[in-house]
């Protein structure tokens, strides 16, 4: 358990990151996620701030077109507590990694958020993701 003074850093770091990103300013986005992200002490992925924190790095880099840089924070996010659980990580890194062109693992992230959320994960994305899915599943 994190002390509430650091929490609070941590979270308005991450309410920083997000209102950038709500602008499309990928790159102040980037910068005030990993700012929450070093205030979490090691090992980050014991402490579920690590969840939103992860996430949230990965879709700035995913959404300013870095499908390659953004994997690596979705997959870090996939170790805290709740990351296995959460359908939107499995969506956004089925995302990055059928954009990087890795589809059989795509695949493998897109079954994960389906079985976790069903179709209605998909709705408000890009119907490329959706239409590759039901290529390989009867969704």
């Amino acid at each position: 358990m994190l002390p509430e003074c650091l929490q609070n850093a941590i979270n308005a770091k991450i309410d920083e990151g997000d209102s950038y990103l709500n602008v499309d300013q990928f790159e102040q986005a980037e910068r005030s996620y990993r700012e929450a992200i070093q205030l979490i002490p090691d090992p980050k992925y014991v402490h579920a701030i690590a969840l939103p924190a992860f996430t949230a790095l990965g879709e700035a880099l995913f959404f300013s077109g870095d499908c390659h840089r953004a994997r690596q924070p979705f997959l870090e996010a996939l170790k805290a507590p709740g990351g296995l659980e959460n359908p939107l990580l499995h969506l956004r890194l089925g995302q990055a990694y059928f954009d990087c062109g890795d589809l059989h693992k795509a695949l493998d992230s897109f079954l994960r958020a389906y079985a976790l959320e069903g179709k209605d994960i998909f709705d408000n994305e890009d119907e490329k993701y959706l239409a590759f899915l039901k290529s390989h599943i009867a969704v």
